[in-house]
């Protein structure tokens, strides 16, 4: 029965190839979603990767006939795409248009622009974007492409662009934070564990001449996580996909906030004043020796008068290894497109070990490829290389919709468990306020 249905679809192509010239028959794009990406090519087949270098020809994907792609990007990621879209254009012959539009306008032009026609090929988002998107059908999935990108990719990556199971987008780049460290005045021991930060701040400490050990963010939930991690509390059940078991009061978030909230005696001020502004002042005068923040930062500190370090937050007294938030951008092809061959061949080419290398020197986005730590230009860089270590221990944010329940109540209860109020009273509240609110997305 299989040699007679080989036997039948050679046949068949056989005589469409007699009757039409516009039409390629293809078994690869059999590899590609048919019913939804019907295929008009110009009987080129284009070769793509199925390694890590994006330029191989093991495996074939046909673009449209005349396509053209428009990209859309916010202004820190347009001058690479400008650059890459030369080269894509200059191999494949199909033009490229670079046009730069932020995440959030991306989105609201999607609803209105996506059935106009007019919206892009391809979008550049944060993965918290993402249940958004595949809600509102502007999204494709990554198919073609899915065994090459969950071989290739980080994990945590994969995971924070996969929805329901269904991977959606090609990986670009992760953020995180850590621990930046001015070399001049913190030694790695000082940083091997929290309570070794805790002691030399003690030290270092003079409030009244704004020199501080150790500064983080502390009304924001994206930083306070580790602190929730690191005690096994969680925010939603089965990997953050089951709001209807929440654990952000559970005792191990208990244990957790109380640490959080003892670590006023080393920072004493109101949770609000330790504003991204203000430490970032003080770190680069030199005030600040630990400052826990993201690695947008490394460029900027990358040119201050004293060497500066990164490194992975260290394991709190009970031996464990805290998590830190991720945050994924990545591409995704238009379910709108009127191009998608052309569409994923651009989403896979710019998310080459080559086009996230080249990235990677022009902007600073730390790549999500795999094995990109070897890389010279990052290897040679301390700071990068402290947050890959960092990625190893992270998970992506939460990305469900009742997640935008979770940020106003908790960061409320930080302000008030730094202020000194009980913590299992004050992280009660604060969850069932987040029942209440998740209650409100129901009606």
């Amino acid at each position: 029965m299989h040699m007679n249905f080989r036997k039948m679809m050679t046949l068949w192509c056989v005589l469409m190839l007699v009757f039409t010239t516009t039409v390629a028959c293809s078994s690869q794009n059999t590899k590609s979603n048919g019913a939804q990406q019907a295929e008009q090519t110009n009987g080129t087949n284009v070769g793509t990767n199925t390694g890590t270098d994006g330029s191989g020809a093991n495996d074939q994907l046909t673009p449209e006939s005349g396509a053209k792609l428009i990209i859309w990007d916010g202004n820190d990621g347009t001058p690479f795409l400008k650059e890459i879209a030369k080269e894509f254009t200059e191999k494949y012959n199909i033009p490229v248009e670079v046009q730069e539009q932020g995440a959030p306008e991306q989105m609201q032009k999607m609803k209105t622009d996506g059935p106009a026609g007019l919206a892009a090929d391809v979008l550049v988002l944060p993965h918290d974007n993402l249940s958004e998107a595949v809600a509102g059908g502007f999204v494709l999935p990554n198919d073609y492409f899915e065994e090459e990108t969950r071989a290739e990719f980080q994990e945590t990556a994969v995971n924070a662009v996969t929805k329901d199971g269904i991977l959606y987008g090609y990986p670009r780049n992760m953020e995180t934070y850590a621990l930046f460290y001015n070399k001049e005045l913190v030694t790695e021991n000082d940083l091997s564990s929290w309570d070794n930060i805790i002691s030399f701040s003690k030290k270092y400490n003079d409030p009244a001449k704004k020199k501080y050990g150790f500064m983080m963010q502390l009304n924001n939930f994206y930083f306070a996580y580790p602190f929730i991690s690191g005690f096994n509390g969680y925010i939603f059940g089965n990997d953050n996909t089951n709001p209807d078991d929440i654990g952000l009061n559970n005792e191990g978030s208990v244990e957790g906030m109380k640490y959080f909230q003892a670590m006023r005696e080393i920072l004493p001020m109101e949770a609000a004043d330790a504003t991204t502004d203000v430490k970032t002042g003080l770190f680069q005068e030199g005030k600040l020796a630990i400052n826990l923040d993201g690695v947008w930062n490394i460029g900027n500190f990358s040119s201050l008068p004293f060497e500066v370090g990164m490194v992975p937050l260290p394991k709190f007294p009970n031996g464990q290894q805290p998590d830190t938030f991720a945050g994924v951008k990545a591409y995704y092809v238009s379910a709108y497109s009127k191009y998608p061959n052309a569409a994923k061949l651009f989403a896979r080419y710019v998310t080459s070990q080559e086009a996230l290398l080249k990235n990677f020197e022009m902007t600073g986005f730390i790549p999500a490829r795999k094995g990109m730590e070897n890389e010279p230009a990052i290897k040679e860089n301390e700071m990068v290389s402290g947050a890959i270590q960092q990625f190893e221990h992270s998970i992506a944010m939460p990305s469900i919709f009742e997640m935008q329940q979770v940020w106003p109540p908790i960061a409320n209860a930080l302000e008030l468990i730094w202020k000194g109020e009980d913590v299992k009273t004050t992280l009660d509240n604060a969850v069932e306020s987040i029942k209440q609110g998740i209650e409100t997305l129901k009606k």
